[in-house]
């Protein structure tokens, strides 16, 4: 539960950078797959 908790707040975190233009859409999509990876989340957020 933990993991899916801080992968839904480092995409919430994301999805401000991509509404800002800071990243494009293609980037968002490569860091949330690593973050999905890296902590162990099993949720599906589409960005």
């Amino acid at each position: 539960m933990g993991a899916n908790l801080n992968f839904l707040g480092l995409m919430n975190l994301l999805r401000g950078l991509l509404d800002a233009g800071l990243v494009t859409r293609a980037e968002a999509r490569r860091v949330a797959a690593h973050l999905k990876v890296e902590t162990g989340a099993d949720l599906v957020i589409f960005l």
